[in-house]
């Protein structure tokens, strides 16, 4: 359907621009009566505003599909992303959005907390292997400078 009305508009367009130019044929009003039938047909709409024809009906289809699409999407995202993602549902009410947006805060300080201790231990046992201690080598009691 939508590449039907995709053609319906291009030729509108470019019998727009042929009458602009008087250049209109015999041809061209055999196209105008065949470009009425098949919008009638596709029960198309114009807008003013676009100067298009629209298929109001298979748009608002192609939006209830899209809102059912989301809500099977939905409870999937929120096990995938948890309170990051459930913070944002239009059903809460802004006590309860604040509310996980100060835990999802909470849970992002500890988990970064967990990576900074984890990349100190990693940096001690790389630099442990290496005889060094906090990137200088280490000294032994053979050796002494005098």
């Amino acid at each position: 359907m939508y590449k039907q009305q995709v053609l319906v508009n291009d030729t509108l367009n470019l019998l727009r621009g042929k009458s602009i130019r008087f250049i209109l044929e015999d041809g061209d009003l055999r196209m105008i009566a065949n470009l009425v039938a098949v919008i009638d047909e596709l029960g198309l709409e114009y807008d003013p505003e676009g100067m298009v024809y629209r298929d109001r009906k298979g748009e608002e289809e192609r939006h209830q599909r899209r809102r059912k699409l989301a809500a099977e999407l939905e409870p999937g995202l929120n096990a995938l992303f948890g309170a990051e993602y459930s913070q944002y549902d239009p059903r809460l009410s802004p006590e309860e959005r604040e509310a996980l947006k100060k835990e999802s805060a909470k849970k992002m300080k500890e988990r970064e907390a967990a990576r900074l201790e984890r990349n100190r231990k990693a940096r001690e046992k790389y630099h442990a292997k290496k005889g060094k201690v906090n990137g200088r080598k280490r000294k032994t009691k053979g050796s002494s400078k005098s």
